[in-house]
């Protein structure tokens, strides 16, 4: 492990109908060394995993309301806004414990741990290091992000060619979500829950159903949480991609 990854949890939420999901993700997790933590959404998710002995998993608020997903592909449904306001509810107490939290969908594959590169601390952030500043995708600038996502827009050479533009003009993923324990993460984070979970009546979120929609509304402004515009000059574009 890396200096400074004791502060680092990956966490990932799910309920007994996508067992073999989260089984699934759990063992790819353990196999690459990633310390990570399943938050079961219902009792039978929690006693199933809990029964395998080396998964770490917990009880969701929802677990203890007997609280059922439907499965419907709609976002709007309400059982799917409960379950997206639960979500970012936890991940938002976790950091507010101090935890960099790494929010991951259950339909991923974990191949390497990533926490040498998110924390960049260790031998692999130094000088010759793997992603030390001789490496091409150094992780020292990824310091300066409070929050970090994913991006429908896959593609690391076009993202480097472009000092991310192309990532940034696709639509941001919440399957993949890093958050920061610093006072602009917690503060990013409390929000980010707060427009889910009970968005202002007649605010531009009020009229979202999923929490990825409501992350992509929140930073699509330039200068704003802090604001991605995508273009090759963009100003935070330059910052983490300087010439």
């Amino acid at each position: 492990r890396s200096a400074g990854a004791d502060r680092f949890l990956m966490l990932t939420f799910g309920n007994a109908k996508v067992l073999d999901h989260l089984l699934n993700f759990c063992h790819h997790a353990r196999r690459a060394g990633i310390v990570h933590v399943v938050g079961a959404v219902d009792v039978d998710a929690f006693t199933k995993l809990a029964s395998h002995g080396e998964i770490a998993t917990y009880k969701t608020p929802l677990a203890f309301e007997r609280y059922t997903l439907d499965g419907g592909n709609s976002h709007s449904s309400s059982s799917w806004k409960r379950f997206a306001a639960m979500r970012t509810g936890e991940v938002a107490r976790v950091v507010q414990l101090g935890y960099d939290v790494l929010h991951s969908d259950t339909d991923i594959i974990w191949l390497r741990d990533p926490t040498p590169y998110l924390m960049c601390a260790g031998a692999a952030a130094r000088v010759g290091g793997e992603f030390g500043s001789e490496s091409r995708f150094p992780c020292a600038p990824l310091r300066s992000a409070d929050v970090a996502v994913s991006s429908d827009n896959m593609g690391p050479s076009r993202a480097v060619a472009g000092r991310a533009a192309y990532h940034a003009s696709g639509t941001f993923n919440s399957g993949i979500l890093l958050f920061r324990a610093t006072p602009d993460g917690k503060r990013f984070v409390k929000a980010w829950h707060q427009n889910v979970a009970e968005p202002a009546r007649g605010s531009r979120f009020a009229r979202l159903t999923s929490d990825q929609q409501v992350f992509n509304n929140m930073v699509r402004k330039e200068r704003q949480w802090p604001g991605v515009g995508g273009r090759r000059d963009s100003w935070l574009m330059h910052s983490i991609h300087p010439d």
